[in-house]
């Protein structure tokens, strides 16, 4: 059999029939564009989060480099760079820590930078040149303004410098650039030249691999960053890059854990799945239909193009070209809408991410956020023609000739008697919702597709508003604060700053001093804090032993916990070694009141006589909550320097989540003291934390004045309040709000436009059928009726599918999910369905109507003549 070239034939009649039909194109261009305006908002959103959290990530690192080797000498320095399968290769040399009293709390290393490195390590100058003169100096921003020197060029910055363990000198430099800091950075940084490197701190020769290094020999060190040519297992690249430079496997080595990724989140995932699911699931049912409706509304002209040779395989390609052409119109157009879209969806979830105070609310947009986009609407496009695809390439030429629409099933009953068949005709009354019901029936499948679109974001709205419904306000406000005002360092509950960097006596002196000249404070609560592990008697072992580590529920918690690491130790061996962690707090009587769930006494005037402590318990979760110590029993504190006083347990009670410290370990015992005995054990300190209440008169003053001392005269103190947390859940709500209705209103544009094509073809498709109606005596009214009254039972099954299906979601689904909020009550609702009926009424009762206006300006004998 020849083999003939005949693509271009089949391209144009591709092409001329899908302009045969263009009010047709219009909506599947729609329809393809809204499913792309979903995907793009999606992938610009969340390509943008990951984005932004991924540099957030290497700020607070330090640096944007794959890894590196850490304390080389020159010659190992020289081996890295050499080596031919790094990408890219810089470094640099550590000089000092700057130790001006200004500087205690903001941590500066002072090191001489090689230009690439200095980028990685996001410390170029923005404004001016990198160091050339022995006395040069660029730094941060924020290091010129603790030291109170202005950001101008120019001008003179003096640092105390330690270099090694050796006594500080004071040197004098002249600021040749700066650069804005980065609050979540483990430390600020100031570049040298390296000629001031060379001259105050040689690069040893001895290596620091086999031997290792303390803080008396760091200067002069090398410090290696490299890019290796992707970023994918960047512990493996790394050991085989050691090994390729002959380094032993005790070589110090830093990796980037901003592109290490973490533990896949299951919710997040599931969550993620579930959207792009809806996505394609709401895309698919309206492309699906209306190259449905399409094939069969050219069914005739298929059937033709067979009688003159036409295979199946090309009518497949026909169809496939009509959407291929379609999407080509319809994806860029969505893709445009998207990003506008994500423009202003991204700010309104990043305002409610953790590390969004260190990172800009702009769109990251690159080729892969376009291209995941486009490639999602297309394969939905590509899966929505393979049925209707199937249909026309399967069509006999005399049945499509023939072909009009059907009933999916008999209206005949059937009933077998002595082994013959014998059809019983039932007479039915006509009228028009007899008829119209009848119409309906025809194609069971069209009205699943119809009532599945335009149900789906009834459902999604109801979830949403369900899911919104169950936030409570005032456990929300109650979990995170248990005082009109609280004022801690500002490092204290920014899950992004590096733990080496939180600062748990951050309330000044000076702070509480201006706090107690204001009017209408009601009472003060200082909480003060250290991080001592427990120290345990043997007696006091013995009961941890029996009450948590035999616990099986305990046992079980701890081997789900651990059961991912392969090198896992036993519980046993975990509580010996690294031990069982603990904290000691300081209190005084407004927040000893404040404490949860107390077991025992909470005694002001007993606890106050520093003879007794109040315990908490163990509990990984709110459901498991064991208790180390009972009430009488005798336990022993220690303070840093390994001095212990034994007290006996006057209480078991649990810290409320905002006093406490956010960071928490396998096992966590605690002891809480009374204010003065814990300064007395632990020496003098300034408070972790300061709770205080305010008369109704003077709140919306304190807010005033306490965000000025915070944003003008201590920069790093923080404070929430009331008021402040409720915006925050109000925030919290409104994303939520309005990422859910947004992607509601899509999709019930996505439904309505199915239902419109539905409609508009179902009467198209019977012109000729309406128009005998109207001769035999039906008139244009009964014929509208008819029309409207179809409409009617799509509204109708829609609503009760909803309401069925919203009810199932929000009981399982939306309740799981809400869960995973602290702050939700599940409450079961399907409000906003009924709320939505009417509007889905009024429109499927509006088209029908339009249509037959349509019809009316044709004559019946006109319609009468022209053929199906």
């Amino acid at each position: 059999m020849n083999r003939i070239k005949n693509q271009g034939v089949i391209n144009r009649i591709a092409d001329r029939t899908r302009k045969a039909g263009k009010s047709r194109n219009i909506i599947a261009v729609l329809a393809i564009a809204l499913t792309t305006v979903l995907f793009t908002t999606l992938f610009t959103v969340g390509g943008s989060i990951v984005a932004k959290q991924q540099e957030s990530t290497m700020r607070q690192v330090g640096g944007s480099a794959h890894a590196g080797f850490k304390y080389l000498t020159r010659k190992e320095y020289d081996i890295v760079k050499k080596d031919k399968e790094l990408k890219e290769v810089s470094c640099r040399i550590v000089v000092a820590e700057a130790v001006n009293k200004e500087l205690l709390k903001l941590r500066t290393e002072v090191s001489f930078y090689e230009n690439l490195d200095a980028k990685f390590s996001f410390c170029y100058p923005e404004a001016g040149h990198m160091p050339k003169k022995e006395d040069e100096i660029v730094t941060s921003d924020l290091v010129l303004h603790k030291l109170g020197v202005p950001c101008r060029l120019g001008e003179k910055v003096t640092l105390e410098l330690k270099i090694n363990e050796r006594e500080p000198v004071k040197k004098t430099f002249t600021l040749c650039g700066y650069f804005k800091g980065d609050t979540i950075s483990q430390s600020q940084l100031a570049a040298v030249s390296e000629a001031f490197a060379r001259k105050v701190a040689p690069t040893p020769e001895t290596s620091a691999m086999e031997t290792g290094i303390d803080a008396s020999d760091y200067a002069g060190r090398i410090m290696a960053d490299f890019n290796f040519k992707n970023s994918f297992n960047l512990e493996k690249q790394a050991q085989e890059l050691a090994a390729r430079c002959g380094f032993p496997e005790g070589v110090d080595t830093g990796l980037n854990w901003a592109y290490m990724g973490g533990d896949i989140d299951i919710t997040t995932t599931v969550l993620i799945a579930v959207i792009l699911f809806v996505i394609a699931l709401s895309g698919y049912l309206i492309i699906y239909n209306i190259f449905y409706i399409n094939v069969y509304r050219d069914i005739r002209y298929y059937g033709l193009l067979k009688t003159i040779g036409t295979t199946g395989k090309q009518l497949r390609k026909v169809v496939y070209r009509q959407g291929f052409m379609l999407s080509v119109y319809g994806i860029p157009v969505g893709l445009l809408a998207g990003t506008a879209v994500g423009k202003l969806v991204l700010p309104v979830v990043m305002a409610e991410l953790s590390f969004s105070r260190t990172a800009d609310t702009e769109v990251e947009l690159n080729l892969w956020v376009f291209a995941g986009a486009a490639v999602f609407s297309f394969v939905t496009v590509f899966i929505s023609c393979i049925r209707p695809c199937r249909i026309a390439s399967k069509v006999s030429p005399i049945e499509a000739v023939r072909y009009t629409e059907k009933p999916d099933t008999a209206q005949e009953k059937r009933h077998v008697r002595g082994g013959k068949r014998l059809r019983v005709k039932k007479t039915k009354r006509v009228s028009p919702r007899a008829m119209a019901y009848q119409n309906i029936r025809r194609n069971r499948k069209k009205i699943i597709i119809v009532v599945a679109s335009l149900s789906l974001s009834l459902v999604l709205l109801n979830s949403i508003y369900s899911l919104i419904r169950g936030f409570d306000m005032d456990k929300y406000v109650a979990s995170l604060t248990v005082s009109d005002f609280s004022v801690a360092d500002a490092t204290l509950d920014n899950l992004s700053v590096d733990f080496n960097a939180i600062v748990t006596d951050g309330v000044t002196e000076e702070f509480l001093g201006a706090l107690k000249e204001q009017k209408g404070v009601e009472e003060i609560g200082n909480i003060y804090m250290k991080e001592v592990w427990p120290t345990f008697t043997d007696e006091a072992y013995g009961l941890i032993e029996e009450r948590i580590i035999r616990n099986p529920q305990v046992r079980e918690t701890f081997q789900a916990l651990m059961g991912s690491y392969d090198d896992a130790p036993d519980i046993e061996d975990y509580c010996r070694e690294p031990g069982i962690d603990g904290k000691v707090y300081g209190v005084g009587k407004p927040v000893m009141e404040l404490l949860r769930d107390p077991e025992g006494e909470l005694d002001w005037e007993k606890f106050s006589t520093g003879k007794y402590v109040i315990a908490t318990r163990y509990g990984m979760n709110e459901t498991s909550n064991i208790n180390y110590f009972q009430p009488g029993e005798k336990v022993t504190v220690s303070n840093e320097a390994g001095e212990t006083r034994e007290y006996e347990v006057l209480a078991v009670a649990d810290m409320p989540r905002a006093c406490g410290f956010q960071h928490y370990g396998m096992f966590n015992c605690d002891y809480i003291l009374p204010e003065e005995e814990y300064l007395d054990l632990m020496g003098k300190q300034q408070p972790m934390r300061t709770i205080f209440n305010v008369d109704k008169e003077h709140e919306e003053k304190m807010e005033t004045w306490i965000a000025d001392y915070c944003e003008n005269i201590n920069e790093e103190l923080t404070y929430t309040s009331k008021a402040s947390i409720v915006e925050q859940f109000d925030g919290e709500k409104n994303m939520y709000a309005l990422v859910g209705g947004l992607l509601s209103f899509i999709l019930a544009m996505i439904g309505i436009l199915n239902f419109i094509n539905t409609m508009v073809t179902s009467v198209l498709s019977r012109r000729q059928e309406f128009a005998m109606m109207e001769a035999v005596g039906m008139t244009g009214g009964q014929l509208k009726a008819m029309l409207c009254v179809e409409g009617g039972y799509y509204a109708l099954y829609t609503a009760v599918c909803a309401v069925i299906l919203s009810a199932v979601l929000s009981a399982t689904a939306v309740r799981r999910l809400g869960e995973t909020f602290f702050f939700f009550t599940w409450k079961l609702t399907v409000t906003p369905v009924l709320l939505c009926i009417p509007a889905v009424l009024v429109v499927v009762l509006l088209v029908p109507a339009a249509c037959c206006r349509s019809m009316d300006k044709v004559s019946v004998v006109e319609r009468m003549r022209k053929a199906e």
